[in-house]
């Protein structure tokens, strides 16, 4: 580990004094890999997750580059949630559970090249995205089943639902709304890392691939929220004691970005000041002045 520490170290290092400060703008757009870490799911045995993508339709990038460094800025509308599959009590697939949310995303990053060529940069990347909830929600889809309901779950009490001795019928419903989204955090925190690279196809013109994992700092619901599945005090569960919407546990929200994009670059060289010499300057002290008198005839 230390060695390749220091092989990037003198990457960085390498670059060159004729290396140029690169300003970039541009646009983006790519998907998502969405991972929601929820420890009252993952204790809940109707719950299964799934494999999920999702997408960021377009997202516009501002960066910097210098020698060595640079810093990236790339707001953008993206989209993450996992969606969990739905079992039954003998563990057949009945539906899905969809846990959706909508960001106005501002990612910060700093970028550490880890080359410097004139045409190519390839960068590590370590960022703080600062995003804005548009809209989010929880939908529940699922057709006529036996379902076994944990203790500790509210049993609802529309029609259909009719409590047997060793489990749940449910009804069929079709995206019905679990958790609206007054239950989550209107502005959330994710720490990203990854690799962005810039190959410039033309003096002004530069395709770029970005790939980061970011990690949500904090639970995408609001205390109070949690404090209700904490203490519950809803309808009655399996053995009639009052109980939540779902199982309590920390939820961390986890998302792998792949983006494509193209920027338009300027380059601006260092400017070198032409130093202006006299003759007197020339040789230093030792230079002969020149003579005042006339030459003799």
């Amino acid at each position: 580990m230390r060695v390749v520490f220091v092989i990037v170290l003198l990457f960085i290092a390498g670059g060159t004094a004729k290396s140029q400060n690169v300003e970039s703008f541009g646009f983006f757009a790519g998907f998502n890999f969405p991972v929601t870490i929820d420890d009252g799911l993952q204790k809940d045995p109707r719950y299964f997750g799934q494999f999920t993508i999702r997408a960021t339709p377009i997202g516009f990038s501002y960066g910097i580059d210098r020698v060595g460094y640079g810093y990236l800025f790339t707001p953008s509308y993206l989209q993450i949630g996992q969606k969990y599959l739905i079992k039954n009590s003998i563990g057949g697939e009945i539906g899905l559970r969809d846990i959706q949310m909508d960001f106005f995303s501002l990612p910060i990053a700093l970028k550490l090249h880890i080359n410097d060529l004139s045409f190519f940069r390839l960068s590590a990347v370590a960022a703080l995205n600062i995003n804005y909830l548009v809209n989010a929600r929880e939908t529940i889809s699922h057709s006529v089943s036996k379902v076994k309901y944990p203790n500790g779950v509210s049993i609802p009490t529309d029609p259909g639902y009719i409590v047997a001795y060793d489990g749940v019928f449910v009804p069929q419903v079709n995206e019905l709304e679990y958790v609206s989204a007054d239950k989550f955090n209107a502005l959330q925190l994710f720490a990203g890392v990854g690799l962005h690279s810039d190959f410039d196809i033309s003096d002004n013109w530069s395709i770029n691939f970005d790939g980061r994992v970011n990690f949500g700092i904090v639970d995408s619901r609001k205390s109070d929220y949690l404090d209700k599945l904490k203490n519950p005090s809803g309808p009655v569960d399996f053995v009639n004691k009052p109980g939540a919407p779902d199982l309590y546990g920390q939820r961390r929200d986890i998302y792998l970005t792949v983006n494509f994009g193209l920027s338009y670059i300027i380059s601006s060289k260092a400017k070198f000041k032409t130093k202006k010499t006299t003759i007197g300057s020339r040789g230093g002290n030792n230079t002969p002045k020149p003579r005042n008198k006339k030459p003799k005839k």
